[in-house]
């Protein structure tokens, strides 16, 4: 019932009072945090309530994990920055701590999703103060599979992006630089945001197909 009540509000499009909401998140991160496997049990525990034929962990309670990540993903598409900032920080604590980001359904689900999220905010410059921790969890994200963001998550982003023409996002995925240490890497995002950002300034003024990286 505390969960199912957290979730209604959280999820709600209508705007509580922020304390109201950030106290709802905490609850939200205590729930994840200290029941981690209430939603991923043991491998023993695993073996006796459900296997799926993947070999993937799953139980009858991630339905209510999905539906948590998804109140940590609406939080990302609001202006409140303080109420970001405790959900990015929650999100690297959960990974630090229980390996977030190296779930299985995590991955399959969700990872794409949040990674696109961040970069359209870090694009916009909508929570700017926050670029570094953003930049940070990106890369976290990234380093699970570079192949995966360099080949898949990256170009889908790109495909998905209006104002940008199909030649510059083929170039802004090629000149995206493929370092794997972490200062290499976001001085590479930083880099491909500036570029994003430039090319759709300039998009608006000329003509098509006259700006090219």
């Amino acid at each position: 019932v505390c969960l199912s009540s957290c979730l209604s509000v959280c999820l709600s499009t209508q705007r509580p009072d922020p304390d109201i909401k950030t106290t709802l998140f905490d609850v939200l991160r205590d729930i994840l945090l200290f029941h981690w496997r209430f939603f991923f049990p043991s491998n023993v525990v695993l073996s006796r309530v459900q296997q799926s034929p993947g070999g993937a962990e799953t139980s009858d309670h991630q339905p209510q994990f999905v539906a948590i990540m998804q109140a940590f993903g609406q939080s990302f598409l609001q202006p409140d920055i303080n109420i970001f900032r405790k959900n990015l920080q929650t999100m690297e604590e959960l990974n630090s701590k229980c390996k977030l980001y190296s779930k299985e359904l995590f991955r399959q689900m969700m990872l794409q999703q949040f990674i696109n999220v961040w970069l359209q905010v870090l694009i916009q410059k909508s929570h700017d103060l926050l670029s570094d921790e953003i930049q940070a969890a990106i890369y976290h994200m990234a380093m699970l599979d570079f192949t995966v963001f360099f080949t898949h998550i990256l170009p889908a982003f790109l495909i998905s992006s209006d104002g940008l023409q199909q030649g510059q996002k083929e170039a802004l995925a090629e000149n995206f630089r493929r370092d794997e240490d972490q200062p290499s890497f976001i001085n590479n995002l930083k880099q491909f945001l500036g570029d994003v950002r430039y090319l759709y300034t300039v998009n608006q003024c000329l003509p098509k197909d006259s700006v090219k990286l």
